[in-house]
Parts: structure tokens; C-alpha cells; sequence
């Protein structure tokens, strides 16, 4: 059974941001009392050990750095999640109660223990267990320090406290933390919603809904290209065409059919990609119809006269900005696909060939 307080008062308080000055005002003991305990030459006494669990916002457990309670903590934790997946919730609850009793500073047993409040509220509409979930949620914030998942913070806790306010009819509250917490606009969407579906408010919540689905089509897009580069680094280019295939049918399902808009312009390099796919295979006659649609729309985007190229009407109905174009490639429709051919060209075979044949006999100047 190893020991490591001295390891942890020292992590502890530069979590807290506490220098040893402040921490030993704060126990009142001397600088060099701190220093000694950091440096593990001496043992602060139990009472002290205590304030500073309280003051870490941590158990003793924790600071004290018992691996082996500690296991027991994350063996309790895992029996109350999969007792939660199988919806036994009488048997989870009494597993997470005697965790908490147990371990009530330890930040995984207590964010799990809420995990589990929460979703007992949504499955029973039970207000107590909704209750009990903010509670243990907002204990949690003040343990976050020991978090070690990546995909927790605290501001998603809050978002998951502000839930459970929904759930209890606590409308302002929960979209006064929604605001409070709205790093980046992660909260957009869900402000949106409470706005106009719980508070009536169509202004208010097209403002954020906005915001929300400009982010939302972005996400979509770097989702999917993203997920295409994955595909072709992996030389799976049949599920990379579909990745693009599918990108190009959501795009295409906002776009009207009679306009020209910003996304027939993007449209000619996700068709140019697709041909790269079918090069790579080494069957041209499947990608020649890709690239050959492609320089058509490119031809007639780029020669559209003045406002003839229209904005979106589905963005334009949203009071929405958004320009997924590729004018990084070029000026025109034209420059973008051939300044990516010439960029591609080198690890794409039969890409240039094809884009020549293709080319070759227009009227443009390509």
C-alpha cells in the first residue's frame, strides 16, 4: 500500500493555483511546514490532512493516494454503470449510495452516481432523483480537478444540470446556466429549443438557432471530409466515395433545384474528389462522368451573369450566412478544379490524362 501525500498536496494546490505562501496561510502553518510536506520530509497531522481534503475539494482518500481504495472506488463506479445499462436502477442506486457514503469526495463514483440520477429522472419523471442529480452534479464541479476524461468538463456538467432543471420544470434556471455556460455556442442548439419550445420566444430563439445550424452544417461538412481523408488513408475509397456521395446529397437537400447558389461551386470539388477515388482504383470510366459533370457545373457557375447566382433560399429564410466554397483553390469555379488537379496530379494516375480529355475540346479557356 503506497502513500503519495506529499506528491499530492503539491498537485493539488497548483491545481488550486495556491502558491505555498497561500496554502500555508490558508493551514496555518509556516512556508517551510508546506515545503516539508511537498518534499516528503515530514507528515502533516491528521487534522490537518482533513481541512486540506476539504480546502482540495477532494476526499482524504484521494490525497492521501491509497491505490487500493482507490480501485475499490473504480470497481464501485463500473458495477453502477452496468447496473445502469441493464436499467436496473433499485440495485444501481443501492450501489451508488454505499459508494458515495464510502468515497463521497471521489469525482467519478459522485459524476457517475449523478449520470444515474439523471437518467432515472428522464425514464421515471421522478422529481426526487432529478433532484438528487443536480446535487451530485454540482458536487462534481467542485471536484473536477480529479477529472481525467477528456470528454467531461465542466461545462458540459452544467449542461447536464441545466437538463436536469428542464426535467423539473425550472425553465429560467435552466436557461440562465445554458447562457451562463455557452462556451464557443455549444449551447445554441439546446437554448434555441427551450426558447421557442418552453418559453414561446420565436425571436430569441431564431437568434440561437442560427448560430446553431450555420455550426451544425459546418460540422457536417468537416465531419465528412474528414472521415473521406480517414477512408483514403486507409485505400478504402469505395466507403470514401460514399462519404462524399452522402455529403453532397445532404448539401444538395438545402439547395434549390432551378439556382445557382455559393454550393454549385463547392459541389464541382466534391465531384472532383469522387473521380480521384475511381483514378486511385484505376477505373477512369467511373470517375470521367464525376470529373465531366463537375467541369460542366464549374463552366456554368463561372459563367453566370450578375445576380444570377443566387444566395440559398434556405439560408436566406433563416436570416443564415454560410459559404462552404473552396475559393481558397481559386478565384473561379474553373481555377479552383484545376489548381486541385495540378495539386493531385502526382499521386492521383490517369487524374491529369482525364482532365485533358475532358477539357480539351471546350470553347473556355481552361
Amino acid at each position: 500500500m503506497e502513500v503519495k501525500l506529499s506528491k499530492n498536496i503539491k498537485k493539488f494546490r497548483k491545481e488550486r493555483k495556491l502558491t505555498q505562501e497561500q496554502l500555508a496561510e490558508a493551514m496555518g502553518v509556516s512556508v517551510s511546514a508546506v515545503y516539508k510536506w511537498e518534499s516528503n520530509q515530514s507528515t502533516p497531522e491528521i487534522g490537518l490532512i482533513l481541512e486540506m481534503a476539504d480546502l482540495f475539494h477532494t476526499s482524504t482518500d484521494v490525497l492521501l493516494g491509497y491505490e487500493w481504495r482507490m480501485g475499490d472506488a473504480a470497481s464501485a463506479v463500473n458495477r453502477t454503470v452496468a447496473l445502469a445499462k441493464a436499467k436496473e436502477y433499485d440495485k444501481a442506486i443501492t450501489e451508488a449510495e454505499k459508494a458515495l457514503k464510502n468515497y463521497p469526495n471521489n469525482f467519478d463514483v459522485v459524476y457517475q452516481s449523478a449520470l444515474l440520477y439523471l437518467e432515472l429522472g428522464k425514464e421515471t419523471e421522478h422529481c426526487e432523483a432529478n433532484s438528487r442529480a443536480i446535487c451530485l452534479l454540482e458536487h462534481s464541479c467542485e471536484l473536477i480537478a480529479q477529472n481525467q476524461d477528456d470528454n467531461v468538463s465542466e461545462v458540459s456538467i452544467r449542461t447536464q444540470i441545466a437538463k436536469a432543471h428542464l426535467l423539473l420544470g425550472h425553465t429560467e434556471t435552466a436557461l440562465r446556466v445554458l447562457k451562463k455556460y455557452n462556451v464557443c455556442g455549444v449551447n445554441n442548439a439546446l437554448i434555441g429549443m427551450v426558447l421557442g419550445d418552453y418559453l414561446h420566444d420565436a425571436d430569441g430563439a431564431e437568434k440561437y438557432l442560427g448560430r446553431a445550424f450555420s455550426a451544425f452544417l459546418e460540422d457536417i461538412n468537416n465531419i465528412m471530409v474528414g472521415y473521406c481523408n480517414v477512408f483514403f488513408q486507409r485505400m478504402d475509397y469505395d466507403t470514401a466515395v460514399d462519404c462524399f456521395l452522402w455529403l453532397r446529397a445532404v448539401l444538395r437537400g438545402i439547395q434549390p433545384e432551378t439556382e445557382l447558389t455559393w454550393f454549385d461551386k463547392y459541389e464541382c470539388i466534391i465531384l472532383e474528389a469522387v473521380a480521384e477515388c475511381y483514378c486511385i482504383k484505376e477505373e477512369p470510366e467511373k470517375a470521367r462522368p464525376f470529373l465531366k459533370d463537375a467541369v460542366a457545373k464549374a463552366l456554368q457557375y463561372d459563367g453566370a451573369g450578375p445576380g444570377e447566382v443566387a444566395d440559398m433560399r434556405f439560408f436566406t429564410e433563416l436570416g443564415l450566412e454560410c459559404q462552404l466554397t473552396y475559393s481558397k483553390y481559386g478565384e473561379t469555379a474553373m481555377d479552383s478544379l484545376r489548381q486541385r488537379i495540378e495539386r493531385e496530379s502526382d499521386m492521383v494516375p490517369g487524374l491529369m490524362q482525364l482532365w485533358l480529355e475532358i477539357t480539351e475540346n471546350l470553347d473556355e479557356t481552361v
